[in-house]
């Protein structure tokens, strides 16, 4: 992962970037860190990078030219990057944008100074703006920092256990639940008997209940709204108990959409490609997604003459003669839920106009895993709690290409089997997963 800072106190960073973790994923190169100094680009003898703002008022402005002439040297300096603005006056930072921050390849951080920036600098140069919080600092490098530091935890390879992050607070919207460890008793407090129980269903559940209680008492505004959800506490508890009720899986499953990628993709060289659409594939993934109840299949391919195959092979089965009679009854049924876009967007934009309008919740899968991921009870106990319509995508050839991760909510956990042999058919690993999903426990 790379960053760029561009501050005019490139130094404060010094010792935050030698220390921990960070320092050494730093140290390993996992983590790249460049800086450009705005004073770089001021004229004149003082390098002066300020001045007064037009209309009068307190304080000093950073000036637009010497800001845009940095942002734009570092990037034809060291390649394109999503570009940050750090300001009080930014969204706020929040643990599911930290995450989506973390699949692009290179961001570049702007630190601010003084009374703030030169409007022209966000018109010319900025693609996002984020703050910190309802707070204001004296400049934008500890915010810098706190990003930096936040974004680079989910690197792979960063933290010694990739799972680690997986249930601290924001990850499933509610703070984390109490910890404890040796001693089992200090100063007369004990540890809860439940964490010594051994009975890992039990400790689930208490730990999720313990998160609601803490977020009910320090973060009300976490919770879901009642409009959303019915009732905040009935929900949580509803994901407490364990894994989502049948009722609930199947009213999911009734807004929930499987895409298949062939573009962009990797082949077995890293390189994006476009791989053909197979008859396997529109048939086994149709009737998976007919077995499991979803509301749709969309297949992406950018390539018009694989979207007329595809709707060949549909136009076969479901309407045989040519006078709406199937030739195939439950071929057919399946097959009936099909559609083919363009691209994943088109896909996105299909399946919230499908849903009133309303953008899906955006799910991909990948082998290997791809920085945070979410396994199967803790997304369909998230989704429960949120009337959107979902969309899980899975991709063709060697997997999904990096720029698809920027447009994802959440990664589930890859499939593991009991051999380092990785290499299931995504009809396979399609099957696999809305099993896990939707699937109905035997009674």
């Amino acid at each position: 992962m790379d960053f760029e800072v561009v501050t005019l106190f490139p130094e404060m960073f010094e010792s935050f970037l030698a220390a921990g973790l960070l320092g050494k994923a730093v140290k390993n190169g996992t983590v790249r860190v460049a800086f450009t100094n705005p004073r770089d680009f001021a004229p004149g003898a003082h390098r002066k990078v300020d001045d007064t703002p037009y209309g009068g008022g307190v304080g000093m402005v950073m000036q637009a030219p010497v800001l845009v002439d940095a942002i734009e040297s570092a990037v034809a300096a060291r390649g394109p990057a999503h570009r940050v603005l750090l300001t009080p006056v930014g969204k706020p930072l929040t643990q599911a944008r930290v995450r989506e921050l973390a699949q692009l390849p290179r961001v570049l951080l702007v630190c601010g100074r003084y009374e703030g920036v030169d409007e022209r600098v966000r018109e010319l140069a900025i693609d996002e703006e984020i703050s910190l919080g309802d707070f204001v600092l004296t400049g934008g490098e500890p915010a810098a920092m706190a990003l930096v530091d936040a974004v680079s935890r989910y690197v792979p390879g960063v933290l010694g256990d990739a799972t680690s992050t997986d249930d601290e607070s924001f990850s499933s919207g509610l703070l984390e639940y109490p910890h404890y460890t040796r001693p089992p008793e200090f100063r007369g407090r004990g540890v809860p008997e439940i964490l010594l129980s051994g009975n890992h269903e039990k400790i689930r559940a208490w730990r999720t209940a313990e998160s609601l209680a803490r977020t009910k008492d320090r973060r009300p505004d976490l919770l879901p709204s009642a409009s959303a959800s019915g009732s905040a506490s009935a929900s949580a508890s509803a994901s407490a108990s364990g894994p989502a009720s049948a009722s609930t899986s199947a009213e999911l499953a009734a807004r929930t959409h499987v895409a298949l990628v062939h573009h962009p993709v990797y082949d077995k060289h890293h390189k994006i490609v476009t791989t053909a659409v197979t008859n396997l594939d529109i048939h086994d993934i149709a009737r998976a997604a007919r077995t499991f109840a979803l509301a749709g299949y969309v297949l992406v391919s950018p390539i018009a003459a694989q979207r007329e195959l595809i709707a060949r092979i549909i136009g076969h089965w479901v309407d045989a003669d040519g006078e709406g009679r199937a030739h195939n009854d439950k071929r057919s049924e399946a097959l009936a839920g099909v559609s083919c876009v363009s691209t994943l967007d088109d896909a996105i934009a299909q399946v919230s106009a499908t849903h009133g309008g309303q953008r899906p919740y955006v799910v991909a899968t990948a082998a290997r895993g791809r920085g945070q991921t979410i396994g199967s009870d803790e997304l369909i106990a998230a989704r429960a709690r949120d009337p959107r319509p979902m969309l899980i995508v899975f991709g063709t050839g060697w997997g999904l290409a990096d720029e698809v991760f920027t447009k994802i909510d959440a990664t589930l956990h890859p499939i593991r089997g009991a051999t380092d042999y990785n290499h299931l058919s995504v009809r396979a690993a399609v099957a696999i997963v809305l099993d896990r999903l939707f699937g109905q426990a035997p009674k």
